[in-house]
């Protein structure tokens, strides 16, 4: 998918000098792909507990079996080779059948965000053209009530006996399975090309499914939404090569053996848990337990209690949730002694949550990460062996068979020393071929250089020639220390990361300009102790319109307006609740800005771009009164 025109020769220090790493290449790289490695962990350990949840569990033989059910299930439905199929679902065993499914029949899998509004899902279903879509009849989110999918499906799907096509929004989907419905909330009668999930797959049950022979390692095996979805959004592909090395390394770098348990709390929508918890479960041969549906910190550590978890995961907000709950319940250290290790990113990590991590829960050997889904996602990760001040200050060295290098911001070729802050590039084995569709993102993201051996080897150029090197721009900005260890030290994109979930601004911003009391909209991250980020929205509200602070916004809510004089005699007002339910109802709770400020209007370039810098000092400043 890289654009291969256009070679470029880096200009660059002294290699001595040089702000570039490579990863060590002692452990050699995964040959094949995430089938044939999976067949082999299945004849290893065919009954070993694979997957475990609070209801059920299956070993590594019967999820092979399960598998190849689903498979020649999807095949019968006329899924073929590299055949998209979406799913929206919350931690469940079906989850783990169907990755394995896809890769038995070699459709590419593609996780979509339960927590997205049906026109959200639509727009990615139509992004991608799935063929088939998987999806509970009712969906468990975090701290809220199970939301009912009747409402997507009423959307999607054309009423019996029209004469429009089976799903007019979506063209390309040919059929619909739907999990869970033994309740019948969702009449499958009434749609066409609806079928029911288990009773289908049952139909093939003790079936021996053959995968095909074709499949490549660096074939596409899933598709990752990076953001918020759009019209437009953006979609990683990541190869068998990417996510199965991936996987494998990160579990390398904790140190995994087979006796290890695995708790993952993150989604399987999410890099976090679809790599580094199927992927590095599997290729490890270990058990991976998915405490609840959705995240509940509660359940969470009350698995790690009943099943001694040796490995936890999750975003640094997670970690914090964790820790409410072992204070409210009082549990000791020593109770928590079967933990060792996990991964913890996804967002900035505080050193003081570090600290707590080492004295409440045993977890001094917990791995921060640094990555991004394009990377597939693990670029860096500490070790137990670094220092408590490379775990506390940096996101440890670079991983094996990967390179890293710090670029001139406004020349992405050029190559700084140590110790310069610019922007983070990474290169090898795990990045991405290139975004679905998206010609113009891939030649702003992925650039293709001469590799003049300063790195002293091209380990891995992903599938370019042994002279040249693929190097993924990261949009972040780092630096490499004396000793080769990276810290990031902010970001150049304007993405928001709240709690580890990627929020993308221009979704909020299209949604907030849709309010026709609002004139024009500018929404940045804004820091935040818990989640690292929040989102704070700079709002003008149309000349007719009079935006009011009340008594419960005081600490939500800024008028930074020139003349707040104006429109005091205005029948129509706005209010911060207005906003957030306006982007609640729209978008959803996570999209919600925390923060509102009215204002008179938006710092501007020469060009006439609004400065997201300048919004971001603003609202910074302004919480440092506040505090």
């Amino acid at each position: 998918m890289v654009d291969c025109k256009g070679v470029y020769k880096p200009s660059s220090p002294e290699p001595s000098d040089l702000a570039w790493v490579d990863g060590l290449t002692t452990v050699p790289l995964i040959q094949g792909t995430v089938g044939e490695r999976f067949i082999e962990t299945v004849k290893r350990y065919p009954d070993r507990t694979a997957i475990q949840t609070a209801s059920d569990q299956v070993t590594y033989k019967q999820l092979d079996e399960l598998s190849d059910a689903l498979a020649a299930t999807l095949v019968d439905l006329g899924v073929n080779k590299s055949d998209r199929v979406a799913v929206s679902l919350g931690h469940c065993i079906e989850y783990a059948v169907i990755v394995y499914a896809c890769v038995k029949v070699g459709a590419v899998l593609v996780p979509l965000n339960p927590a997205h509004k049906p026109r959200q899902t639509i727009n990615s279903l139509k992004h991608i053209s799935a063929r088939c879509y998987i999806v509970s009849a009712e969906i468990t989110l975090p701290f809220r009530q199970p939301q009912s999918t009747v409402e997507l499906l009423n959307e999607i799907c054309a009423a019996r006996g029209d004469n429009t096509a089976l799903f007019s929004p979506v063209p390309s989907l040919e059929h619909i399975l739907l999990i869970d419905n033994s309740s019948g909330r969702v009449d499958v009668v009434r749609y066409p090309g609806l079928h029911n999930y288990h009773t289908v797959s049952a139909a093939h049950v003790g079936q021996k499914f053959h995968q095909h022979n074709d499949a490549h390692e660096g074939d596409v095996v899933n598709i990752q939404f990076t953001s918020g979805t759009t019209s437009s959004p953006k979609a990683a592909c990541l190869t068998h090569r990417n996510v199965l090395n991936n996987g494998f390394f990160v579990g390398y770098g904790m140190e995994l053996t087979e006796k290890d348990i695995i708790c993952c709390p993150p989604p399987m929508y999410h890099c976090f848990g679809q790599v580094l918890g199927l992927m590095t479960a599997m290729t490890h041969g270990v058990t991976l337990i998915l405490p609840a549906e959705s995240f509940n910190p509660n359940v969470a550590v009350n698995s790690v209690l009943v099943n001694k978890v040796t490995v936890l995961y999750g975003v640094p907000t997670m970690f914090l949730a964790y820790l409410d709950v072992i204070a409210e319940q009082s549990i000791a250290p020593t109770t928590l002694a079967s933990l060792r290790t996990g991964v913890i990113g996804g967002s900035p990590i505080p050193p003081s949550l570090r600290k707590q991590l080492h004295e409440k829960m045993n977890l001094s050997a917990l791995t921060s990460v640094y990555g991004m889904t394009e990377a597939s996602p693990i670029v860096t990760q500490t070790r137990s062996t670094d220092s408590l001040e490379k775990k506390l200050h940096t996101v440890g060295r670079v991983m094996p068979h990967m390179s890293l290098r710090i670029a001139d911001r406004a020349n992405p070729h050029r190559v700084l020393r140590r110790g310069q802050k610019g922007e983070v590039q990474m290169s090898g084995y795990s990045v991405m071929p290139g975004y679905w569709n998206a010609e113009e993102e891939n030649a702003e993201t992925l650039l293709l250089e001469d590799d003049d051996g300063l790195n002293g080897s091209s380990n891995s150029t992903n599938g370019t020639s042994s002279t040249r090197r693929i190097w993924l721009r990261s949009g972040d900005e780092g630096l490499i220390d004396e000793d080769g260890y990276i810290r990031i030290t902010g970001r150049i994109k304007d993405i928001i990361i709240r709690g580890g979930e990627n929020i993308h601004p221009a979704e909020i911003e299209n949604c907030l300009m849709g309010y026709d009391l609002v004139a024009d909209a500018s929404v940045v991250g804004l820091f935040d102790e818990r989640y690292g980020e929040v989102i704070g929205s700079f709002v003008i509200p149309k000349a007719a319109v009079r935006p009011v602070i009340t008594d419960t916004d005081q600490d939500s809510c800024a008028d930074l307006r020139t003349d707040q004089s104006d429109n005091t005699n205005c029948s129509l007002t706005l209010t911060p609740s207005d906003i957030r339910s306006w982007v609640l109802s729209r978008l959803g709770k996570m999209f919600v800005p925390k923060y509102v400020f009215w204002v008179s209007n938006m710092p501007l370039t020469a060009s006439g771009k609004v400065m997201k810098f300048r919004l971001r000092e603003i609202g910074n400043e302004w919480l440092d009164k506040r505090a």
